[in-house]
């Protein structure tokens, strides 16, 4: 195993000690928690830069990647949400969490209609995923702030809602142009 792939394995292990931190709610717990999800978060655009450096990209590398980071978000995502009362974050989590599953479809389909999935990671993507860490590192450690910091949360959130369809929209444009 190369290590682009350990460090895509470490984001998916990343998430157990993240879940974990996240349930204490105590101070030093969330900081924690954002820690392990920062450096999770990382390993996202670390792994597929070591691997194009090192020449060592291969199928598995990428369906690894794809897989931690769909798990890393949706996970985080449905399980801050789901012991919590922040009922103005469930729409852009159902949007962000949708989006997810839907690109992942679509890339699973033309895996096994064309052998191989043609379309490439977009910037707005890319950017889509960045701003989906930042969202979340602000929810881990929003019981710690007042309420501006929550707010300046689901304004975040939001703004990854958007970026997410946004993402998809430009997704689907390409993928039905190929599936035609």
């Amino acid at each position: 195993m190369n290590m682009a792939n350990c460090l895509t394995l470490s984001r998916i292990f990343l998430i157990f000690p993240v879940l974990y931190f996240i349930s204490d709610q105590s101070f030093i717990s969330n900081w924690i928690a954002l820690i392990l999800f920062i450096f999770a978060g990382i390993t996202d655009h670390l792994d597929g830069y070591i691997a194009r450096k090192t020449k060592t990209t291969s199928s598995l590398g990428a369906l690894l990647d794809l897989i931690a980071d769909k798990l890393l978000i949706c996970v985080t995502i449905i399980y801050l949400l789901s012991f919590t009362d922040q009922h103005d974050l469930i729409i852009p989590a159902m949007v962000i969490v949708s989006r997810e599953l839907i690109v992942s479809s679509f890339r699973q389909f033309l895996a096994e209609s064309l052998g191989n999935n043609p379309i490439k990671v977009s910037f707005i993507a890319k950017s889509k995923t960045t701003v989906q860490i930042t969202a979340l590192s602000f929810l881990i450690v929003s019981p710690n702030f007042d309420e501006v910091f929550y707010e300046l949360t689901v304004t975040l959130f939001w703004v990854a809602a958007y970026i997410s369809v946004h993402s998809l929209y430009e997704y689907i444009k390409v993928y039905r142009n190929l599936i035609k």
